[in-house]
């Protein structure tokens, strides 16, 4: 499977897209396949045979965050293929941004056929593994696995995690009245941007703008902060401070992967949910 979507990516994925490397690794975890595509965007590809599980979901999503940081100036895409795939899970990519392809074992026995008629498996394909050191610890990999599988009705969520890891004092904590002017400020120049402030099958055009800072401060406290739980954020009133599992390993690194992590799930909800996109 792996070697004819590396052969034929065209068959499988997309036109355009060429072979960087099989089986790079990044400590101890490693794609199937890495592409270059038309824009110059990296591609990850997973392969797995019969059903896509959650394990592989898992690793290939460290792999991502491994690769991003060690590699943040390029614009990175993630698919996988399967045989098959859960509905659930198909759900989960396709509400995130993520790609992937699902070919049951005939059709994907026809594209194989199909590709060995048009070429011969080149030799470079079978290039050694390359292996580089891991970037982000274990529990980094974990904590923002946590922020990629929270759910996104509004933008709340990541906008807050944005603005806690830009701004949080020496103590973890931000101020909720300067949280709630961040909030506003956010929605007023998309409106001066020309563009959608929020999903318009979920909020009514207009609305979030015009808030005053009393309304977003009860909005955050009553929305992004107690949906997040206590795991990520402590509400302590005037301020809302970071939960003490973050905090206690907080790390430049650390700050600049939440921002990182929140920032991206935040333009794939805009570009996927939002006229205008972010």
């Amino acid at each position: 499977m792996e070697v004819a979507v590396a052969n034929c990516p065209e068959l499988f994925i997309e036109p355009g897209l060429t072979l960087i490397r099989r089986q790079a690794l990044i400590n101890g975890r490693r794609p199937d396949v890495l592409f270059s595509d038309g824009l110059a965007r990296h591609l990850l590809v997973e392969i797995q045979r019969g059903r896509l599980d959650e394990d592989h979901l898992q690793r290939h999503f460290y792999y991502y965050f491994d690769y991003r940081a060690k590699y943040p100036s390029i614009h990175l895409r993630l698919m996988f293929i399967a045989n098959r795939l859960v509905p659930q899970h198909k759900e989960f990519l396709d509400e995130h941004g993520y790609e992937f392809r699902e070919y049951p074992e005939h059709d994907f026995d026809r594209r194989v056929h199909e590709c060995s008629m048009r070429k011969q498996p080149s030799s470079h394909l079978f290039s050694e593994v390359v292996e580089t050191p891991g970037i982000l610890p274990p529990a980094t990999h974990e904590l923002l696995f946590e922020i990629e599988k929270h759910p996104m009705t509004l933008c709340y969520k990541m906008l807050l995690l944005l603005y806690m890891a830009d701004c949080a004092d020496d103590g973890g904590r931000v101020a909720l009245r300067f949280l709630a002017e961040r909030f506003q400020t956010f929605f007023v120049e998309r409106v001066m941007r020309a563009k959608a402030e929020e999903n318009p099958k979920v909020v009514q055009p207009g609305n979030l703008s015009r808030r005053t800072l009393s309304e977003w401060e009860r909005v955050i406290r009553d929305q992004p902060v107690r949906y997040l739980t206590t795991e990520f954020v402590i509400d302590e009133g005037t301020s809302i401070r970071w939960a003490d599992r973050i905090w206690s390993r907080w790390s430049p690194v650390l700050k600049s992967e939440i921002h990182s992590a929140a920032l991206d799930r935040l333009r794939r909800y805009f570009e996927r949910n939002v006229p205008g996109g972010y």
